[in-house]
């Protein structure tokens, strides 16, 4: 793979970085786990992933308690810690209450990045964006995103807002492209926006049971699993970084294993066509 970082606005990141989506909960928080999960969270920090993406939506916000806990005694200036606020959280006052709360769970005096977690038809939605705004004048958020915008809500968010769009994070991976159109790359590209990667790795479809051919058959050329062929494709896009999630520090290792290889030209045009 070429290069070793990526960029989300003006900071450098490790291209695989810390999915959350679980950990803690999914619609609601689950307790008993929190040990394993902070410890796996501490292990992918120390093999050097430093991106961890959160949202204040994951187990009602303790997914965010446990990267909270699971980022004490590391360097904070060496982490890069992204969140997302609920469209519960319209008026930009709220967004900024919201936030506050973000900080407090996550014990941190700031987010490198703050996303709006979804776009919806209404006329709050520009009060939304406005909240955002104002978090990262605040300095509560050095940088904001977009999450799950299509390309005409992209292209409205970087008309409306006063900073930068830095990232949109979009379901993608290679047997799901439907978000992540030309004409959305093209975009991102122009505007120097990251696309943040949800979902890399559908485990029932790109790991443990993966029943593609192409995928199964590049894997075995490359002497790596389905998983690692998945991830590669996409952190081998120019502005494309991957999020998945792993508690097992096999699965960690397995991931990171990703970046060890690169896949021939003809072989992307292959996994590009899937």
């Amino acid at each position: 793979m070429k290069g070793k970082t990526k960029l989300i606005g003006d900071f450098k990141v490790h291209p695989i970085g810390i999915g959350t989506w679980g950990i803690g909960g999914y619609m609601e928080p689950v307790l008993g786990n929190e040990e394993k999960e902070i410890e796996a969270i501490r292990y992918s920090i120390r093999k050097g992933q430093d991106h961890i993406d959160t949202a204040e939506m994951y187990g009602k916000g303790h997914s965010e308690e446990v990267v909270g806990m699971a980022i004490e005694g590391f360097d904070r200036e060496r982490l890069f810690i992204a969140s997302k606020v609920h469209r519960n959280y319209t008026d930009s006052g709220d967004v900024l209450f919201s936030v506050e709360k973000i900080l407090k769970r996550l014990n941190t005096e700031y987010l490198d990045l703050i996303y709006l977690h979804s776009y919806w038809e209404d006329e709050n939605m520009g009060k939304y964006l406005e909240g955002i705004n104002k978090v990262v004048k605040k300095g509560l958020a050095r940088s904001l995103a977009v999450s799950n915008f299509n390309v005409e809500e992209l292209k409205w968010s970087i008309a409306k807002t006063s900073y930068p769009i830095s990232a949109n994070q979009l379901n993608y991976n290679v047997l799901y492209k439907t978000e992540v159109t030309k004409e959305m790359v093209e975009l991102c590209l122009k505007e120097e926006i990251a696309i943040v990667a949800y979902r890399p790795v559908e485990r029932k479809l790109l790991a443990d049971k993966c029943e593609d051919e192409t995928v199964l058959k590049l894997a075995q050329k490359y002497n790596k699993t389905p998983a690692q062929i998945a991830i590669n494709w996409l952190i081998s896009q120019k502005n494309v970084i991957a999020i998945p999630k792993a508690v097992e520090k096999e699965h960690i290792d397995e991931n990171i294993g990703a970046m060890d290889f690169q896949i021939e030209e003809n072989d992307m045009v292959l996994l590009n066509n899937l």
